[in-house]
């Protein structure tokens, strides 16, 4: 059964046909209806955009359009000249898998297990991170409508590994290296979420294969001598070369976004597609990425509107400076897919241009990165940042074996063990300070710690507080010792198994899948079909043959049952 058969079974349940089911079989999904009900709408007559989010890795806002000029994005920039910029949008994290986790659950890592750099590299004890039950990622909630989902390349959401088929299934219809929308039926809409590694950090190491600019003939590069070298380096050759690497990195990740916009126009889809890019965190770069200064979280961030599919009464370009925080990316999503935003995310969909009040401040934590432990929380507005450091003492540069393989990290290292930093460049290699207060406009680097300064008593004051409401506002996972937290979750290291769902069979024709527990996600596929998200009782012929699923985020999926319509 396709998306369209099950839409139109959902639209017999809400009129003749719900009258004739059981009211045994409607128990259990009214249940599970209500359970999500923030995110259900009445089913939309007009037609439904196609969403494209294009991520690329560790990166700041290095684009020309975002008022770097050094960068050559022409394909990024071409687009932007069409689309709403937002340069005030922040990560929750400065590093991957917290910020990816945070984006897809729409939730601050902190709240769900997921603050650690990573969950699989914690020593002491396997373990995922294991959302709150009733936390659905927007994907799943996009798919429950009727969208084609897929991802490429990387999931990386702290309840999954890294790698593709890591789970859960139920986000996605597809996941593969490439970009998959042709797997959707004749009018289906899709959501597309693909990352893009070539502004890794990993590729500003030695023999690291990456395409140069004599490569691609469209390509030019950018020489060491362009660069502007931030006040917190110096002004080596080393930390030239890998700033340029990584422009000329910058230009290759443009060009791919170029072939996916080709792409979208050749297949006739342009005019129907809202493209959303933006990046998974700041530079990957020493004291940018995995930090919780603006190099680390501050982020470019573009929406392009098809005329179709704007806002009515907003503009479909120019540049809007609200604060944009990553758990606003869900919420935005399902407000252009015309669904509300569920109760348990903690962003707002700030990017759909609805009259939703802008944001005041944005908020960003730190935690264990590899096997060093940090524990930090960050709020900001437009002038100021506040830093409170609930580990202090500790330098913020870290011993980091895989970031340690990086030749300017190695050049630093080096001049700091030599006594030749000065003290913007060192500051980082010394022992952290509980608090840390920032004027961002005047201080953009942040270098100038104003912390306990008596003419910025007041905004300290101010920004101080509102962490701390917001540290109210939500449970942090970091109160509890990884250990203890990790025998939560994986109770003695041992990923728990979700229940198996049932079938039922009371109404006739009909055959509903029950899960074990109400929050289980279930997947089912019909005569050996592709694997589908179960959202409505399934209508049935003799001789079919149905498997079923469950799973919860961060256990393991239940065995497959099988049913055959006799």
């Amino acid at each position: 059964m396709g998306w369209a058969e099950g839409r139109r079974l959902l639209r017999m349940a809400n009129c003749r046909e719900k009258r004739k089911l059981t009211l045994s079989l409607l128990k259990p999904w009214l249940l599970i209806f209500a359970l999500l009900v923030g995110a259900q709408s009445a089913l939309p007559s007009e037609p439904r955009p196609n969403i494209l989010l294009i991520m690329a890795e560790d990166m700041s806002p290095r684009v020309g359009a975002f008022g770097d000029e050094v960068a050559v994005t022409p394909r990024l920039d071409a687009l932007a000249e069409r689309s709403v910029l937002y340069p005030n949008t922040f990560t929750t994290a400065g590093v991957c898998a917290p910020s990816r986790a945070a984006q897809i659950l729409g939730q601050h890592q902190i709240a769900t297990g997921a603050q650690h750099m990573r969950t699989a590299s914690f020593r002491e004890a396997d373990y995922r991170a294991v959302p709150p039950a009733e936390v659905k990622a927007y994907p799943e909630l996009l798919r429950r409508e009727g969208y084609y989902t897929f991802v490429t390349r990387k999931l990386d959401y702290q309840f999954s590994d890294v790698a593709l088929g890591s789970g859960p299934f139920s986000l996605w219809d597809h996941e593969g290296r490439q970009s998959n929308w042709h797997g959707r039926e004749e009018g289906q809409p899709f959501f597309g979420f693909i990352s893009l590694n070539e502004t890794h950090e990993s590729k500003l190491f030695p023999n690291e294969t990456r395409t140069e600019p004599s490569q691609t003939t469209d390509l030019r590069g950018v020489d060491s001598s362009q660069v502007t070298v931030p006040p917190y380096y110096p002004d080596h050759p080393v930390i030239r070369s890998d700033l340029a690497q990584h422009y000329k990195n910058i230009e290759t990740m443009d060009a791919r976004v170029g072939a996916i916009l080709d792409q979208l126009e050749a297949d006739g889809l342009a005019d129907t597609t809202i493209v959303i890019w933006t990046t998974d965190h700041g530079d990957g770069l020493p004291r940018a990425k995995r930090e919780l200064y603006d190099s680390g979280i501050k982020v470019p961030l573009l929406v392009h509107w098809p005329e179709g599919f704007k806002p009515k009464g907003t503009s479909s370009e120019g540049v809007d400076e609200r604060l944009v925080s990553f758990v606003d990316i869900g919420p935005s999503v399902l407000q252009m897919a015309g669904l509300k935003t569920p109760d348990f995310m903690h962003g707002t969909p700030q990017l759909a241009q609805t009259d939703e009040a802008e944001r005041q401040y944005i908020y960003a934590s730190k935690d264990r990165i590899d096997q060093a432990l940090f524990r930090e929380r960050a709020v900001r507005d437009h002038q100021y940042k506040y830093i409170q450091n609930l580990t202090p003492g500790k330098p913020g540069a870290a011993r980091l074996a895989y970031r340690d393989r990086m030749p300017m990290m190695q050049e630093l290292w080096r001049q700091h063990s030599a006594g030749t930093l000065n003290a913007a460049q060192a500051q980082w290699f010394a022992p952290r300070p509980s608090e840390e207060f920032y004027d961002v406009i005047a201080d953009p680097h942040e270098i100038h710690n104003l912390a306990g300064d008596p003419k910025q008593a007041a905004s300290q004051a101010r920004l101080k507080k509102a962490l701390t409401t917001f540290r109210a506002s939500l449970p942090d996972f970091s109160d509890t010792p990884e250990r203890e937290m990790a025998d939560i979750f994986w109770p003695q290291g041992v990923q728990p198994i979700t229940g198996v769902p049932r079938f039922d069979t009371q109404a006739t024709n009909r055959m509903a899948l029950i899960p074990a527990a109400a929050h289980d996600s279930i997947g089912y596929r019909i005569n050996g079909g592709p694997w589908r998200l179960y959202v409505t009782p399934l209508a049935l012929e003799t001789g079919t043959r149905i498997e079923a699923k469950s799973i919860r985020y961060g256990w393991a999926e239940s065995p497959t049952v099988v049913f055959t319509q006799d």
